[in-house]
């Protein structure tokens, strides 16, 4: 009787125990809500950066480089307005960074932006750092104009009356009779290349999502989705670290990802697949995506989650969105060639691009913002006391480059480097127009900021000097900003840089120490090791593409000067005669440009 009295003991323990975990689990879901997987489509693009028109970019095709209109958010409407009919369960999202990079933010400072993206039905979008650059006055306009929610679990803006909830921690989107959750997160780095303003904090991001997804788990959902703007690397460890993420959206770091085999095939290198699948701390799946930059690339995610919220089917198709008109050896290619032919046929077969037309109303639309930007081009925004010729040490190159130091100077960087290809013009003394600034730094370049010990940045320009010797076999240099060297042509190759010296606080100059980590800013070129620089696009420490385009920060720079001179300064000596660089030889064409 004893066996039997301890047995109906466990049974009815063990009922208690079933029942109470019924319990627990009916806690978990909302009333009323479906209980099976749900499978959704996620479109999502991020760091458009005002750029709404086209932007030409050379794709590989049969070995040849070919330039192909992409993007666009004439094309893009077209784009999301094709899924959204083949396609059920549709969310539509922004990873951050809507603004800043074109005369289209100089102009209208975000509002085209915002109509456009209302024009697309984006659904939620996450408070990028660049959202922040003119202050909490513009932020509260800009989202006061929007026909959907900012979002951001780390930004805390209690104290600011301007921003005071209008930028939530969290959504939740009710979709097929099941409900989503959509968090925001934004980078820790905005404070310091942005200007939120003093009365807006930010939180520890991991905190800070785990206490958004148990607020959302509280509330019966457990389908969420991150959407983040901290990088695809900063991603990756979230997803390791946070558990209850169904998938994280990310942007910031322009990350291209996709089939490497079909990027590849088209000269682009993905930084890594899409998705990306990581395990959170339970062995769950977690996906994560970017979709690359300037709506070039629309992300397309379909995915099945469990009603725990695990991804548990999944199956990804990011497309160039591509136009039907390409140049070769910058001439118009002919419809009706062969040579065209060829080309649609090899960039089809890539499996990654998608030809679009332009929607005819969104282009009508832009064409009505591009108009006053041609008499905004007219525009001088500062004067030239002297001609400045290009050379060494001389030109535009190395205000250029105190530019860069000047606009970066919150987040500490030391030392400016810019390729000389990449200065295009000279500038004649007297007025300087915002057309002079766009024709002298025509690539879009973004600055990008990274950390190199001394014997890197030592590296670095020893591998400058050493491509400009093998393109050009003219006087090698760079435009400085914040070190000065001397180049010995004669002396064997690796050590041709002599005493380099990087400018301290008080205004002296000290020797490079070789261990010692020194703070770079540079373009975006130049840091995925461009012009033969490959220590910069090696560099594995702290590296983050700011998002500010050169010309736009040659304007700002340009305007808080007013008249400008040649720097009296001589950063770079050589051995070598002054000679006109070939610039045709070093330039940094956006096409080869990899975003950092």
């Amino acid at each position: 009787m004893i066996h039997v009295k301890q047995r109906f003991g466990s049974l009815v323990i063990l009922a208690l125990l079933s029942l109470a975990v019924l319990l627990v689990q009916g806690c978990s879901t909302a009333p009323g809500l479906r209980q099976e997987a749900l499978t959704l489509t996620i479109a999502h693009i991020n760091d458009t950066h005002s750029h709404l028109d086209l932007t030409e970019v050379t794709l590989t095709a049969n070995g040849s480089p070919v330039k192909v209109p992409l993007g666009g958010f004439a094309r893009l409407k077209t784009a999301i307005d094709d899924l959204r009919g083949r396609q059920q369960n549709v969310l539509f999202l922004h990873g951050g960074d809507m603004v800043q990079g074109t005369l289209y933010f100089t102009h209208y400072a975000g509002r085209a932006d915002a109509a456009f993206m209302n024009m697309l039905g984006i659904d939620v979008m996450c408070a990028g750092n660049h959202e922040f650059d003119r202050g909490p006055e513009l932020l509260a306009e800009l989202i006061d104009g929007l026909n959907f929610p900012l979002v951001s679990s780390n930004v805390d803006v209690s104290l600011e009356p301007l921003l005071m909830d209008k930028i939530r921690p969290f959504v939740i989107k009710q979709i097929a009779g099941t409900v989503v959750g959509i968090i925001g997160l934004t980078t820790m780095e905005t404070p310091f290349v942005s200007t939120p303003g003093p009365n807006v904090t930010f939180a520890d991001p991991i905190a800070s999502v785990k206490k958004a997804v148990e607020a959302l788990n509280a509330r019966g959902v457990t389908r969420i989705i991150l959407l983040s703007h901290s990088g695809y690397e900063e991603d990756i460890a979230l997803a390791k670290k946070i558990p209850g993420l169904s998938l994280i959206v990310g942007g910031h770091t322009h990350s291209l990802l996709g089939d490497t085999a079909g990027f590849s095939r088209l000269g682009l290198t993905p930084d890594g697949p899409y998705p990306t699948l990581v395990k959170n701390p339970f062995g769950k799946n977690v996906l994560v995506v970017q979709s690359w930059e300037w709506a070039k690339l629309l992300g397309v995610l379909k995915v099945t989650l469990n009603p725990d919220g695990e991804p548990v089917a999944w199956s990804g198709s990011p497309k160039l969105l591509a136009a039907h008109a390409f140049r070769l050896n910058n001439l118009p290619v002919q419809p009706a060639s062969d040579i065209y032919t060829e080309i649609v046929r090899e960039l089809n077969e890539s499996g990654v691009v998608a030809f679009y037309d332009e929607d005819p109303h969104a282009k009508k639309m832009l064409e009505t913002y591009a108009g006053p930007l041609q008499e905004m081009m007219r525009t001088t925004v500062a004067a030239a006391a002297q001609n400045l010729e290009r050379g060494n040490n001389a030109g535009p190159g190395p205000l250029v480059a105190n530019a860069m130091l000047w606009k970066t100077r919150a987040s500490g960087t030391q030392v400016a480097i810019q390729n000389v290809g990449g200065i295009r013009r000279d500038i004649p003394a007297g007025p300087v127009s915002v057309a002079t600034v766009y024709e002298l730094l025509p690539f879009n370049n973004s600055l990008v900021i990274l950390d190199l010990k001394g014997s890197e940045l030592k590296a670095a320009l020893e591998e400058a000097v050493n491509f400009q010797l093998a393109t050009s076999g003219k006087e090698p240099y760079l435009y400085v900003a914040g070190i000065t060297f001397r180049i010995d042509t004669a002396a064997p190759k690796g050590s041709r840089i002599r005493e380099p010296r990087v400018k301290l606080a008080d205004g002296g100059y000290a020797d490079i120490d070789n261990a010692r980590a020194y703070r770079i800013v540079t373009n975006n070129y130049l840091a995925s090791g461009g012009d033969g620089i490959p220590t910069l696009g090696a560099a594995t420490g702290y590296r983050v593409n700011t998002g500010f385009t050169d010309a736009e920060v040659f304007l700002e720079y340009l305007k808080s000067l007013g008249t400008i001179r040649a720097p009296a300064e001589k950063r770079i000596s050589s051995a070598m005669p002054e000679m006109a660089p070939n610039f045709d030889l070093c330039m940094s064409p956006a096409v080869f440009r990899k975003a950092a």
